[in-house]
């Protein structure tokens, strides 16, 4: 993606971070049918010293049977986001010389897939994705749930993957190349409009 110096973010424990709280990702592949895009959510995790990303999809996804081992795929994540209306510029009120845009916050991954079809793998990885997508409810669902032939039968119909984060790039794109006025300007827009999550980046674009 074009990366202008002053949105672009370096840190990649901070990219880490903006996977783990936006989890589903835009997978784009190739196949013998050219680009193919799916939507996934998925978990960061730690292994043999080296993060990964794991998943799963359905057996009937056509991902894990057509893809092209010899390219890298390319994951999307995607943080906060908002329109920018220039109506909340104070620079606008001089002269009227600005513009809308679209501030937002994206992490582009890119590696190689690996597949897993044995039952122990996939039923691990269900655990800590569901435990950690069930954290914050007020009861947490667990695997153990469900029936064991449940589960069973749902794990024929599934298959897992991992990603090795070979290279990621960010932008955290939030209003920095206005000053200050107008930054405030946009930060009291977004809250009118009920978004303090886009705003709180507006604040502290770099953490």
């Amino acid at each position: 993606m074009h990366q202008p110096s002053y949105f672009k973010l370096e840190d990649s424990q901070q990219m880490l971070e903006i996977i783990t709280n936006n989890p589903l990702a835009t997978i784009v592949s190739l196949s013998s049918n050219g680009l193919v895009g799916n939507h996934i959510p998925m978990i960061v995790v730690e292994k043999n010293g080296k993060h990964v990303l794991q998943g799963h999809v359905s057996k009937v996804n056509s991902i894990w049977q057509d893809y092209d081992e010899s390219t890298d795929i390319i994951v999307i994540f995607h943080g906060p986001e908002s329109y920018i209306s220039p109506n909340w510029y104070s620079s606008k009120k001089v002269a009227g010389k600005e513009v809308p845009t679209w501030d937002y916050v994206a992490v582009h991954v890119s590696g190689k897939m690996s597949f897993f079809h044995d039952k122990q793998w996939l039923t691990k990885h269900l655990i800590k994705l569901s435990d950690f997508n069930e954290q914050s409810m007020p009861m947490p669902w667990k695997l153990t749930d469900a029936p064991v032939d449940y589960i069973d039968k749902m794990l024929g119909a599934i298959v897992g993957f991992e990603i090795e984060i070979t290279n990621m790039t960010a932008q955290v794109k939030m209003s920095q190349n206005h000053p200050e006025e107008n930054r405030k300007g946009v930060i009291s827009g977004l809250r009118a409009l009920d978004k303090e999550n886009v705003a709180l980046w507006v604040e502290k674009p770099n953490g």
